[in-house]
């Protein structure tokens, strides 16, 4: 019986939280899309993703004659919300742009 008293507890807890987690997550995206300037390197996205402790899908090549890549970043695992997509070709960044879901 304790044991499910102390469950119910833990997920009261986490019922609580997940709220404040997903504006969190959810903001941090927000705020690293508007960040990024076209023009911007690949180099320099990397470390803008770095400092700002989001978790970046990519960039990965999705053109093999033109060099073109994209990268994709969003909150988190349990959040499906805003997402920033972003497209460059070559070195640069040519777009990005906030998707809302």
């Amino acid at each position: 019986m304790k044991q499910l008293v102390n469950s119910l507890q833990y997920l009261v807890v986490l019922v609580l939280l997940y709220p404040i987690y997903y504006v969190w997550q959810t903001s941090k995206v927000t705020d690293f899309c508007e960040q990024i300037e076209t023009g911007m390197s690949k180099q320099q996205l990397v470390a803008l993703s770095e400092q700002a402790n989001v978790y970046m899908d990519g960039p990965e090549d999705i053109s093999l004659v033109g060099g073109k890549w994209r990268a994709i970043v969003k909150p988190g695992k349990f959040i499906s919300a805003d997402e920033c997509v972003i497209k460059g070709a070559g070195k640069t960044v040519a777009t990005a742009h906030l998707f809302e879901q």
